[in-house]
Order: C-alpha cells, then sequence, then structure tokens
C-alpha cells in the first residue's frame, strides 16, 4: 500500500472529517472510471462515486492495511456498485454509444483519430463485463492480479476474457490508443457526506 495512503487511513480513522483528504486524491479517477462506463451522464456517474465512498467511509472503521493499494479498495466498491447499477431495471444501456469523447481523439493524427473514434465505439458495443476489464487493463493500465481481485474472477478468467475482447477487436490494431483516455479532468462535486456544501 502506498504510504500517504496508510497514514491518511489512520488519520481519517482517528478523526474521520481527515478522510476528505482520500476522497479529494481519489474521487476525479474514480469519477472518470464511471463518467466512461454510464454514457457520460455527469449525474449518475456522480451518484455512483458518492455511493462509492459512502461506502469506503461507513468500512473504514474494519479497512486493514493490505498490499495493494487504497485505490484498487476503491475501484473494488467501485465495481460492485457499478455491476447493482446495471442490474437495476430503470438503468441505462451501455450499449447506447453516443458521441465519442473529444478527449479521445484530441491529440491524435487524423488517421488515428478516425481509428480511435472506430475502436471507442467497438468498445462500447462489448458485453458489460468484457468492456469493464478491457477497460481496468488499457484505460487505468492495472496488472491482471488487481483487475481479477476488483471483478472477483481468477486470473485466468481476466486473460480469457481479455484475450476474447481483443479478438473482437481485432480489425481495430490501435488498441493501445486507450492509454490514458481515462483521466480526462472531468469535474465533479463535492461529496455531501462530509457534511460541507459543494
Amino acid at each position: 500500500m502506498d504510504k500517504e495512503d496508510i497514514v491518511l487511513v489512520e488519520q481519517a480513522k482517528q478523526n474521520p472529517t481527515a478522510y476528505e483528504t482520500l476522497y479529494k486524491k481519489y474521487a476525479q479517477r474514480l469519477f472518470n472510471y464511471f463518467w466512461y462506463r454510464v454514457g457520460h451522464q455527469k449525474d449518475i456517474a456522480e451518484d455512483l462515486l458518492q455511493e462509492t465512498f459512502m461506502k469506503a467511509y461507513q468500512n473504514l472503521p474494519r479497512f486493514y492495511l493490505r498490499s495493494y493499494s487504497y485505490y484498487s479498495y476503491l475501484l473494488t466498491i467501485a465495481h460492485n456498485i457499478l455491476v447493482n447499477h446495471y442490474r437495476k431495471p430503470q438503468s441505462m444501456s451501455l450499449e447506447s454509444v453516443g458521441d465519442v469523447p473529444d478527449e479521445v481523439t484530441a491529440d491524435q493524427e487524423i488517421d488515428r483519430k478516425q481509428t480511435a473514434e472506430l475502436l471507442w465505439r467497438a468498445i462500447q458495443n462489448l458485453p458489460e463485463p468484457e468492456k469493464d476489464i478491457l477497460l481496468l487493463r488499457y484505460q487505468k493500465e492495472l496488472p491482471i492480479k488487481d483487475i481479477a481481485r476488483i471483478v472477483g474472477k481468477s486470473e485466468n478468467a481476466v486473460k480469457l476474457i481479455l484475450s476474447r475482447s481483443r479478438k473482437k477487436l481485432a480489425k481495430h490494431p490501435y488498441l493501445k490508443d486507450m492509454v490514458g483516455f481515462g483521466e480526462f479532468q472531468k469535474k465533479y462535486t463535492k461529496p455531501q457526506f462530509l457534511g460541507k456544501k459543494n
């Protein structure tokens, strides 16, 4: 675990208002995680973000230090919340692709821009578990071991899903163009559960 996180977690256990530091450190990255997976719907991404931190905050007294990062722990919670979100009948399907976000193609040459757009649309049409694992691997650049823990599958199952996804996307040779898409700075609001106003 990150040494800074060890200190921040211990401070938050002693003084719950100190949890805001962990929130500020990871909120933007988790917001992006949700934003890409809910069809760029800011309100839904913010709700899921808040639910993730609320759950992590509630479990803080029972949280103990592990060999993986606090961010991985938050991603595990976020993944489970996202799965539950898509199980609800009123959930919007990610099958509706919509426009390709500008940050996906902003700095690319014209021909690679077109390829990236095609790739982005193809990824949006993958089944939800495949898309999530693919984005965790190539967008967030997480190791297989961390992805397996986050999605609750074995490392071999994750490798198999990635292999199948890559085969489906084989006609799009620029899979590596996905790296960096996830860290686009979409704005989010402060959490209500910390008792502070936006």
